[in-house]
């Protein structure tokens, strides 16, 4: 199988499928990040059409993104022919945006890396849940606690 890309790609798909499949699901999730990241400063820039700079700006940006997209394809495609069969799998799409944050409550602009809040996380510095208290001081101390 022959792929021809339309952008400039830093390897040739004969390249990309001797890659260790590792190597290209990693190369695969950097792409995806750096996707998401470029297509919110996308957003960011729309915001300043009258700028030539900015406009300049924007159709880079969507060059970049042209070829990062035809990259992961590549990648994928090369999984494929590699015996991959879950190559073009959801497991290898970008992860849905995140909701906007409401900035109430007690983790107002906590994020984390997953885009998952739960409720029940302590915030840095709080050590309730992470063992028995030492208030009550009746307790014998016997092993670490974490």
């Amino acid at each position: 199988m022959e792929f021809i890309p339309r952008h400039p790609q830093p390897f040739t798909f004969q390249q990309a499928i001797s890659f260790d499949p590792e190597v290209s699901a990693d190369e695969i999730s950097r792409l995806q990040n750096s996707i998401s990241h470029l297509r919110r400063t996308q957003e960011e820039l729309q915001e300043y059409p009258e700028d030539p700079d900015i406009a300049q700006a924007i159709k880079e940006n969507n060059e970049t993104l042209a070829a990062q997209d035809e990259r992961i394809f590549m990648l994928r495609l090369a999984l494929t022919q590699r015996g991959a069969s879950n190559a073009t799998s959801a497991h290898y799409d970008l992860p849905p945006e995140p909701k906007p944050e409401s900035g109430h409550g007690r983790h107002a602009g906590f994020t984390s890396d997953n885009g998952l809040d739960p409720p029940d996380a302590p915030l840095p510095g709080d050590n309730s849940g992470l063992g028995p208290s030492n208030s009550t001081g009746d307790e014998q101390e016997s092993g670490v606690h974490l």
